[in-house]
């Protein structure tokens, strides 16, 4: 009798497509298929492409039961003769099966070349079926390209591949190609479903449509995901136990996240980190999940799928697309920016992960200040700012004493107009840095407090204001190396012209020998 731990099929295997009519979301290769089987135009060799888990080893063996069906060739299979049961376990000895990982050398091909020879035991057709063929060395492709180029009649070569850049062209050329897409979220959710009621187990959709997200188009992955979870959560399923088991953030925390960063909800941003890391994700998977994230509402947005090709349910789809018209692609592809350079910052400073991961995300919900500050200047619509030409903008010279010009009276003329001063006398008043650095504090505090921490000398010249400081390190260091600080300073309403940072160079210390010689000896320290 056979035990329930051997009897036991993963879901992955246990709900395999069998047929055509089974297969999910490629209906394009499906009906590419089966035209080519019912014309009789099959061909000797192909190449399936495509991501992992969307079905491409299993729509290999779907075509080897088409050709070797007892009542064959058929579109649609029996699954119930010797072949179409055999090929099905995996145990057929015409259809051979092989893992391209693991006999990748040119001894494995020979074997392959010499036995494609013999003509098929039972079947119709002996067809080789061979996985992740990217793998086989460059000797194993030259051995196989010959037989590829004059296939016996009854041989059918099925590749399938996951890199299809890295199969050598003279193979390529010799094959017909068939790309299979991931698989749209809604699609996984209804087999997902399905699977749970062929399992009469109860799961909320919330958790099906969450587990359809999070696998990113890949049936197989949803498959093992929802199988795992039913095995090791207690009671009724929910979002937690997903978020605890797989370390994979719900959709709903990102749109929550990023409509908080869209409203500078400094609170609900805290709130959103402080629930992920809760569960178990890390800083990095924060920084690598949040820029999917945030590229999906940019494709969504752009493109109405998101950046896996996969197209969102239609709901989610509307919230991606309204969040990011709200967010708008300058601040999305400025805040991807801020998320970026978050990962080598958590490199260099491992112990302050969390506190630069809340530092970077509350810094991005007010970049949106500093956009619409640029747009309302890029429009001419500033008035509160304080007066300053675009022509002393471009060319400024210091400060020349001011000549009032004389005009002499004319006694026996009528009083003439007023003659005024030139409007570009009052248009280019005295820089004064000390007053602009009081400016910026107003709108920038932390940036102005660390410029005079800092501070060595300024520098007005006709072009821009050279603000030399002190080197930095550490977190002041980050601030003023920040792209969106530097570029703040670039468009300070206040200042007639840009702001540039230069740091100062220390001396080289010229080190004698004969007391470094000393202080190594004697295990000592420079004063």
């Amino acid at each position: 009798m056979t035990s329930p731990a051997q009897s036991y099929r993963v879901f992955a295997r246990k709900y395999r497509p069998r047929s055509f009519a089974e297969v999910i979301g490629q209906d394009h290769i499906v009906r590419a298929l089966s035209a080519a089987i019912a014309k009789e135009r099959v061909g000797q060799a192909y190449i399936l492409v495509g991501p992992r888990g969307v079905g491409k080893t299993t729509t290999a063996r779907i075509i080897a039961k088409s050709m070797n069906c007892a009542n064959g060739p058929s579109v649609e299979p029996c699954l119930e003769c010797a072949p179409c049961v055999d090929i099905e376990h995996g145990s057929d000895i015409d259809v051979i099966e092989i893992d391209g990982a693991s006999n990748n050398g040119v001894d494995d091909v020979r074997g392959i070349r010499d036995a494609v020879q013999t003509h098929p035991i039972r079947n119709r057709r002996k067809i080789y079926i061979i996985d992740e063929v990217q793998r086989l060395s460059g000797q194993a492709f030259d051995a196989l390209l010959k037989t590829l180029e004059e296939p016996p009649a009854h041989a059918m070569f099925l590749f399938a591949t996951t890199d299809p850049h890295k199969i050598p062209d003279t193979i390529v050329s010799r094959c017909q190609i068939f790309e299979f897409r991931r698989i749209r979220e809604v699609d996984v959710q209804a087999k997902l479903q399905f699977v749970c009621d062929q399992e009469g187990v109860t799961v909320p959709s919330e958790v099906l449509a969450a587990i359809a997200r999070g696998c990113r188009g890949g049936m197989r992955d949803a498959e093992s995901m929802l199988d795992q979870l039913l095995s090791t959560a207690d009671g009724a399923l929910s979002l937690d136990d997903l978020e605890s088991l797989s370390g994979l953030a719900r959709p709903e925390r990102w749109l929550r996240l990023f409509e908080a960063v869209a409203n500078d909800d400094a609170k609900v941003i805290l709130l959103e980190i402080a629930g992920f890391l809760e569960v178990g994700g890390t800083e990095r998977d924060f920084v690598e999940q949040s820029v999917d994230a945030l590229r999906d509402l940019l494709h969504v947005a752009l493109l109405g799928e998101d950046s896996l090709g996969v197209e969102p349910s239609p709901e989610r789809k509307q919230q991606m697309v309204e969040l990011a018209r709200t967010l708008g692609r300058d601040r999305m592809e400025g805040i991807m920016g801020m998320i970026f350079s978050l990962e080598s910052r958590i490199q260099r400073s491992p112990l302050g992960a969390r506190a630069l991961l809340e530092y970077t995300m509350l810094r991005a919900a007010r970049i949106n200040q500093f956009f619409d500050l640029a747009n309302l200047l890029n429009n001419g619509e500033v008035t509160s700012a304080p007066a300053a030409a675009p022509a002393a903008r471009k060319a400024i010279t210091p400060a020349a004493p001011v000549v009032t010009p004389v005009v002499a009276p004319a006694p026996t003329v009528a009083p003439a107009a007023e003659v005024k001063p030139e409007p570009v006398v009052e248009q280019t008043p005295a820089l004064n840095f000390n007053q602009m650095l009081e400016q910026l504090g107003k709108v920038r505090p932390t940036l102005a407090s660390i410029i005079k921490n800092y501070l060595v000398s300024s520098d007005i010249t006709a072009s821009e204001v050279v603000v030399t400081l002190r080197q930095a390190h550490g977190a002041d260091l980050s601030v003023l190396e920040d792209p969106v600080e530097q570029h703040a300073l670039r468009e300070l309403s206040f200042s007639p012209l840009p702001w540039r940072l230069a740091f100062k160079v220390p001396p080289k210390v010229t080190v004698n020998p004969t007391v470094e010689s000393l202080v190594q000896e004697f295990d000592g320290q420079h004063e």
